[in-house]
């Protein structure tokens, strides 16, 4: 309400004459209106204010983990047998198609058509189970053994891109050397490792370890 400074009549505020008197009343300056406003915002509650920059933090954090990924790198992966380090800079491998050798309780393949190929797919088939298995060389010349499987897609197959080993099915990409999600749908399930150990020229992975694999999802 305005009070009218001649006949002190109460006035409503929009009003620019008294009703009484007829007296004009004070019109509000730019600069009340500016401080007014001022003190409106400064009574609202600084927690409200607080809370909403938590929520956008968040959010956005929970955004940058699921398309960066975070998954952790694989401990199997720092106990396979290295052989001569590898610089795939600029390079794309397709994965190449071998046949394995199965016997005495293990399954093998050579050295030599890993060092060539860089990433081969082989199978394993007896006793009425049939696996897909992959052996490649990361950078620093581990030679990683493992189930050919992204799970929650079903593919088998797989390539190298540059430090990257990529889902032909989903695209969903892991380190190479640690088997750690980089970005994709699948990142908590790379190739399953399976251990190996290299003997006269031969990688083997025992076939006890492939009967007993089960998928991860």
């Amino acid at each position: 309400m305005k009070t009218c400074p001649k006949c002190k009549t109460e006035n409503q505020e929009s009003s620019p004459l008294c009703k009484k008197c007829g007296a004009q009343l004070s019109i509000p300056s730019y600069q009340d209106k500016k401080e007014k406003v001022l003190a409106d915002k400064k009574k609202k509650p600084y927690w409200l204010s607080l809370a909403l920059a938590i929520v956008v933090i968040f959010v956005a954090g929970a955004a940058y983990w699921v398309m960066k990924g975070d998954t952790a790198a694989n401990p199997k992966v720092s106990s396979q047998p290295k052989v001569e380090k590898i610089d795939y800079a600029g390079q794309t491998i397709a994965m190449a198609d071998i046949q394995a050798r199965i016997e005495n309780g293990k399954i093998s393949i050579p050295l030599d058509s890993v060092k060539d190929k860089k990433i081969v797919r082989f199978e394993y088939a007896a006793n009425g189970i049939q696996v897909p298995l992959l052996a490649y060389i990361a950078p620093s010349g581990r030679v990683v053994t493992a189930v050919s499987m992204c799970e929650p897609c079903r593919s088998t197959r797989f390539h190298i891109n540059g430090k990257k080993i990529v889902c032909n099915a989903c695209a969903t990409e892991w380190n190479l050397e640690t088997l750690k999600g980089i970005q994709g749908g699948c990142l908590n399930y790379p190739p399953d490792v399976l251990p190996s150990r290299l003997e006269n020229g031969q990688f083997q992975i025992d076939e006890k370890d492939i009967a007993k694999w089960k998928p991860r999802v």
